[in-house]
């Protein structure tokens, strides 16, 4: 299977049937999510360079500050309860970014609607990366889809709340964590093991090219405009069993937004002006502070948000960014030498 065909078709779930015939599912699999960077391979599909991963980012991919993103269901839409699950819990990055999801607007016109959200359970969970939910091959169609948010309770479990803040996490533009430049600081996959392992627990089958596409591979830091030391508690990192990193880490899972989350969707999404005494819950010093942003970048950022220019902020913050990872890489050099 290519890389385009994978992203245009979610891999779905291996299951097992019990003696009571009722299928079920490791929690892993709801943890195994294909975000749409390839467009589908019928269309002529290319990758789209720099599609952005979690508390990483390609400015370029991400939506104007205070973008409203119109958001509606499309078959198959699911029901009421597991509706208002969605839109409960993908309320919350409103809290840290300076962007409105609007779930009325096109409530009758859902194809119209940026982020179209499907609930076909056979799909797995998956979503476009912050503005490729645009391109004109996708529209109409979903950019989003849950499989593992059901109706058995009015509230969102905590594995459903993990699985809607990650996916509306990628569309607003952030990329799989576990896939950071940065994660040699702190991870060491096991290739062989990886590559066995998605081959016996996805359907169909992931090839090697497939594993390595959605797992292994580390994205070109040059595709990538600003990104965090490998973020272990991040809602975009996935879920990963010992076995398949050389330092034996069991990353649980992740069904929060931690420090480091709301610190990024605030630099990212500032609340400007008058906006923000009364939206944000993260400050402008917070933020700084939490990724450790000082001396000159931090008052030039400063100065960029005083002045409400959202994009001087975010430009100045994947300056800081790239500029800090520099800094890093010629240490690493120098200790080589």
């Amino acid at each position: 299977m290519s890389t385009a065909e994978l992203a245009s078709t979610p891999a779905t779930l291996a299951s097992k049937t019990t003696g009571n015939d009722e299928t079920t599912y490791p929690e892993w699999y709801s943890r195994v999510c294909a975000e749409l960077s390839v467009l589908p391979s019928a269309a002529g599909g290319k990758p789209l360079a720099g599609v952005p991963h979690a508390v990483m980012a390609r400015a370029a991919w991400m939506w104007p500050n205070g973008q409203v993103l119109t958001c509606a269901f499309v078959e198959p839409a699911g029901n009421a309860i597991q509706q208002a699950k969605v839109i409960s819990v993908a309320k919350e990055w409103e809290r840290y970014a300076n962007i409105k999801l609007d779930f009325e607007s096109e409530a009758e016109n859902p194809q119209n609607a940026i982020i179209r959200i499907s609930l076909d359970r056979h799909l797995g969970s998956w979503s476009t990366v912050g503005k490729v939910a645009l391109h004109t091959q996708l529209a109409g169609e979903a950019t989003m889809n849950f499989g593992w948010v059901y109706d058995a309770t009015t509230d969102a479990t905590a594995q459903e709340r993990g699985v809607i803040l990650h996916e509306f996490g990628h569309a607003l533009g952030y990329l799989h964590e576990h896939q950071s430049p940065r994660r040699g600081d702190k991870l060491k996959l096991k290739e062989k093991e990886a590559i066995d392992y998605f081959r016996r627990t996805q359907r169909p089958p992931w090839t090697e090219e497939d594993t390595r596409s959605n797992f292994l591979n580390v994205y070109n830091q040059n595709e990538v405009s600003n990104y965090s030391s490998v973020d272990m508690t991040s809602i975009m990192m996935y879920f990963m069993p010992p076995e398949l990193n050389e330092q034996g880490i069991n990353i649980p899972p992740n069904d929060e937004l931690d420090a480091l989350d709301k610190a990024f969707a605030f630099l990212n999404y500032p609340f400007l002006g008058e906006v923000s005494p009364s939206k944000a819950s993260v400050t402008l010093d917070s933020a700084l502070d939490t990724i450790g942003v000082s001396g000159e970048f931090r008052e030039t950022i400063t100065a960029k948000f005083n002045a409400n220019d959202s994009q001087g902020v975010r430009a100045e913050f994947t300056s800081w960014a790239l500029e800090a990872k520099t800094e890093e890489i010629m240490k690493e050099v120098g200790t080589e030498a």
